[in-house]
């Protein structure tokens, strides 16, 4: 088992890497140098990395004699947001920004490496490390490395991702449903364009447009049961051309996340059948384009009692949380569907130090003295996972 003072010894490492490559994003899929500079680290450890894909990095880490393998997965793609934090390390990319904590993943996936490389006749098994591209961009990169043959072999998977929702020092996790199906939508609404003085002569699409998007929010009111969790949030509308020109055409993108199948269909028909709907009543046309993104990432309640097993060892008792289920999406999804697995979130946020700014944010930090305890508990639940 793993001591102690494991994290603490590489804490300075993975400080230093985490600046790093805070101060080198690259976007989904263009994970270049993020995945040279991985494979330089894992090398130095004694590992033989290797890429699946363009930008994918795998290696294992082989104990003294055969056992059980668990996987460790670490997301390594940046975001197109230009950074608003004073740092000496901050994004030197201009318009790219890790601002959702996947610098600190790699940090903390690495630190873990380096530890678990220096124990290898300590353990029986082995530690696969996972370094995923694009879980920002789906169809994300999960699919890549599982079609590589990341999981072959595996009996289990694990994976963290750092979060301002909570505090630095405590640890979130989900038994069963963690996060949502995440699909998204494109409608195209068609009418007839004309002069604002003269709306009797045109179809107006802006203002069906805007009808839509208020009545299709009595979807989740009045067509979802009460007791399941639905969103369906429209985050785009472009339409028109000059302000006294009526609209001849609307475009709305949007998304929809649930967590069961038969609410995401529910949800998917509903939006089609009243743009149907809407189109007979005003007499325009329309185009609907639904793709199903991520599905729903459910824990392994066996595999998530040991995550929490080992964070009270090394935050204590009163510092694990168990949330409600997050709406937002995860590609580590695909792998627990594979083998046996689970995700927790790790607190970053502190407030005495100005660090609360969420996820994707211009401002979004991590407090560095967390990683510790994420670089910990990925060492521990890997061992305690290949003796169990």
């Amino acid at each position: 088992m793993a001591g102690k003072m494991d994290s603490l010894e590489v804490e300075d490492y993975v400080v230093r890497m985490r600046r790093h490559f805070h101060a080198n994003p690259e976007l989904s899929f263009k994970e270049f140098r993020t995945a040279g500079r991985i494979e330089e680290e894992l090398k130095s450890f004694g590992l033989e990395p290797k890429r699946t894909g363009e930008t994918g990095v795998v290696a294992d880490i082989s104990g003294s004699s055969g056992g059980k393998t668990v996987a460790v997965r670490a997301d390594i793609d940046a975001l197109p947001v230009k950074e608003e934090n004073d740092l000496d390390f901050a994004s030197g990319t201009e318009g790219v920004m890790h601002a959702c904590g996947h610098d600190s993943h790699i940090a903390m996936a690495l630190g873990a490496a380096k530890i678990l490389a220096g124990k290898r006749d300590e353990f029986r098994g082995t530690v696969r490390m996972l370094f995923q591209a694009a879980e920002e961009s789906p169809p994300g990169g999960a699919v890549e490395l599982i079609r590589g043959g990341a999981l072959k072999g595996v009996d289990f998977v694990i994976g963290q991702h750092s979060i301002s929702r909570y505090p630095a020092g405590t640890a979130a996790i989900n038994y069963g449903p963690m996060m949502a199906n995440a699909d998204q939508f494109t409608i195209k609404i068609k009418g007839i364009g004309g002069h604002g003085s003269a709306p009797q002569e045109a179809v107006d699409a802006l203002a069906i447009a805007c009808q839509y998007v208020v009545q299709a929010q009595t979807i989740i009111s009045r067509r979802i049961p009460p007791f399941k969790s639905a969103v369906v949030t429209f985050g785009t509308m472009n339409s028109g051309y000059r302000y006294n020109i009526i609209a001849p055409y609307a475009e709305l993108t949007g998304t929809v996340r649930t967590f069961d199948e038969e609410t995401r269909e529910t949800v998917r028909h509903e939006l089609e059948r009243m743009l149907e709907g809407i189109s007979k009543s005003t007499g325009c046309e329309y185009e609907f384009e639904y793709a199903k993104g991520y599905p729903a990432l459910i824990n392994n309640n066996d595999i998530a009692l040991v995550i929490e097993d080992v964070a009270k060892e090394v935050l204590g008792e009163g510092s694990i949380l168990h949330p409600e289920p997050d709406m937002g999406g995860e590609d580590f999804a695909y792998y627990v569907k594979e083998v046996p697995g689970a995700f927790y979130f790790l607190g970053v946020r502190n407030d005495e130090k100005g660090i609360t700014s969420p996820q994707h944010s211009p401002t979004y930090d991590v407090d560095e003295s967390a990683m510790k305890y994420g670089t910990e508990i990925l060492v521990r639940t890997s061992l305690k996972l290949l003796s169990s």
